[in-house]
């Protein structure tokens, strides 16, 4: 009988992945390494196609914002949340919010720090790594992203006025 791998639960997500001693990660996001490892993939498969474009941004932002917490600063947690309000709240074209939120970490130097939400999304980075297809992994993406911002609902108010008051 195979022995049964233990298993490592994200900090930031909950992900239950097989633990890896193989896997090397710096520790940025509050993350585990195994969830780095699918968020990679995803991030692959999303950077392979210029169709996933719309929604390349809305990954990297929702992955940012759900694994708050731990060493990762509040700046890139506040930036990845701008983001989402913009694509969500501002419905801002996709391409428009990588320039947008240059312009927000440039022009600030205070980042408030912003407590990760006590019931984080239920859906995590492996639902797109699941998808089967281009649209079902876009559809994935915006499902992910979306539950990850409305998991922040304590903290929108807070984030439209930090946007708001950038002039961005």
């Amino acid at each position: 009988m195979a022995e049964k791998k233990p298993k490592r639960e994200c900090p930031g997500c909950g992900l239950l992945m097989p633990r890896s001693d193989k896997v090397t990660y710096d520790g940025y996001f509050n993350s585990s390494p195994e969830c780095w490892v699918v968020f990679e993939e995803v991030l692959a498969v999303a950077s392979s196609k210029d169709t996933y474009a719309p929604v390349y941004q809305l990954i990297v932002d929702a992955y940012a914002a759900q694994h708050a917490g731990g060493k990762h600063p509040d700046r890139s947690v506040l930036v990845h949340l701008a983001g989402l309000y913009a694509a969500f709240d501002l419905e801002v074209p996709y391409n428009e919010i990588p320039p947008l939120l240059q312009r927000l970490a440039a022009q600030n130097t205070k980042w408030p720090r912003m407590r990760p939400p006590e019931f984080p999304s239920p859906l995590t980075v492996l639902e797109l790594a699941l998808a089967e297809g281009s649209a079902d992994f876009i559809t994935r993406a915006g499902t992910w992203a979306n539950s990850v911002w409305n998991s922040w609902a304590e903290h929108h108010g807070r984030v439209a006025t930090f946007v708001n008051n950038a002039g961005t």
